[in-house]
């Protein structure tokens, strides 16, 4: 294994407990209650993790940490946060302060928190479905008053080759004016739909959170996905209002495949918000990070671009051979946006003729394929599904294929 890895060759991964290989539902969303997949026939392509074997500097980096005997309470060292804060130099031109840095367990308990903390009872966040449907969870499960904002598809002849979606940033001004509305979550790059925001969309956004007082949480877990070498604009590197009301979520676990190991981090340039948020956290009881997790995440910010951008040109490539499949079958009327950043493809199967709600039964059980419901990323996703690029290509032309020959039968 190097930087150069077999990306052809399918892992197997089962007994290994991956939530994406064998079960059907479980984590984030269903009560973490986990249901078995029966079914070993089906290619699951749901869970957005990677079938791509892990960067080699982190194998051995982990295997370094294992050698010594002691396992004890550990903490994100300086040195964890100097690494991603060089990462983020080198890899997109703006480096964070290490002081706003606060190493976490993960982004999901993370949005929770932000919300309980920052949030009161009632108060208003502004969501942008269809999107990462943690989103509502946090929301809704911690005391907020979800308000909905959808992305904007602008369709048309002279925007064909290009992602359709776009923030609606009128409607989101109407909604952050309101008294009551606090926060709002930006995905960025967007999940699912693929989309990358320019400067020009981020500036305009941070304008309205900053007229009308707003915190923004950036969830920017896959700003390193970029495909075809689109260029990822981070939340805090433009020159902006809202940037000292900002938090921004990051972590390791997309970029390089890391999701089991629990490690990522927020980045907070404000001191005094910083310091409520450690003080929430420290009500929670949570304290410190896990000392294989972190050795990981510091190895893959410091050695692991070569295989990332090995990975991306594959995923790049797998994301032009989905446009051109459906591209050469318009029987199948079946429709998709190009993926822009992110290895998560956006399928429209509204005109296939098949019920939104009997969807994910048709491709589980005819084409024997597990993909992500559309549904789960709020109301403007029924009828779509969300599916995962990062595996091995012939992996990819076999879902095809079986795809095929269900909407023709």
């Amino acid at each position: 294994m190097s930087s150069n890895p077999d990306l052809d060759r399918l892992i197997p991964r089962a007994g290994t407990g991956s939530v994406k290989w064998e079960y059907r539902e479980g984590a984030v969303g269903h009560g973490s209650t986990l249901v078995p997949a029966e079914d070993p026939d089906v290619i699951p392509m749901w869970v957005a993790d990677m079938d791509f074997p892990c960067p080699e500097v982190v194998i051995e980096a982990i295997r370094r940490r294992a050698g010594h005997p002691i396992f004890g309470y550990s903490v994100g060292p300086p040195s964890y946060r100097e690494a991603f804060c060089d990462w983020m130099a080198a890899r997109h031109g703006f480096r964070p302060d290490p002081d706003g840095v606060v190493p976490t367990e993960g982004i999901v308990p993370d949005l929770g928190l932000l919300v309980r903390t920052f949030v009161e009872p009632g108060q208003g966040v502004v969501l942008h479905p269809p999107v990462y449907f943690p989103f509502f969870g946090a929301v809704r499960n911690n005391g907020g008053r979800m308000l909905l904002c959808p992305l904007r598809r602008e369709d048309g002849p002279g925007n064909a080759s290009a992602n359709p979606y776009r923030l609606d940033l009128e409607r989101f001004e109407k909604l952050a004016a309101e008294p009551e509305t606090r926060m709002t979550f930006l995905c960025t790059p967007q999940n699912p739909v693929g989309r990358v925001w320019t400067p020009e969309e981020l500036t305009a956004f941070a304008g309205i959170a900053a007229r009308h007082g707003l915190i923004v949480v950036a969830d920017e877990i896959h700003g390193d996905l970029m495909l075809d070498g689109r260029k990822f604009t981070p939340w805090l590197s433009l020159d902006h209002p809202a940037g000292l009301r900002s938090v921004v979520c990051s972590a390791p676990s997309k970029t390089f495949n890391l999701a089991g190991l629990k490690s990522s981090c927020l980045v907070i340039p404000d001191g005094e918000m910083r310091a409520t948020y450690r003080q929430a956290r420290d009500r929670t009881g949570v304290y410190g990070v896990n000392p294989l997790s972190a050795a990981a995440a510091e190895a893959a910010w410091r050695g692991g671009g070569p295989w990332l951008d090995r990975v991306l040109a594959y995923v790049s490539e797998n994301a032009r051979t989905l446009q051109r499949f459906f591209r050469d079958h318009p029987e199948l009327n079946v429709r998709t946006v190009p993926v822009e950043g992110t290895y998560l493809a956006w399928l429209d199967f509204r005109e296939t003729g098949i019920e939104a709600g009997a969807l994910e039964d048709f491709l589980l059980d005819q084409a024997k394929l597990r993909l992500e419901s559309g549904a789960i990323f709020g109301d403007e996703g029924r009828g779509f599904a969300r599916m995962n690029l990062a595996c091995p290509w012939p992996l990819l032309t076999e879902a095809l294929g079986r795809l095929e020959a269900a909407l023709r039968g």
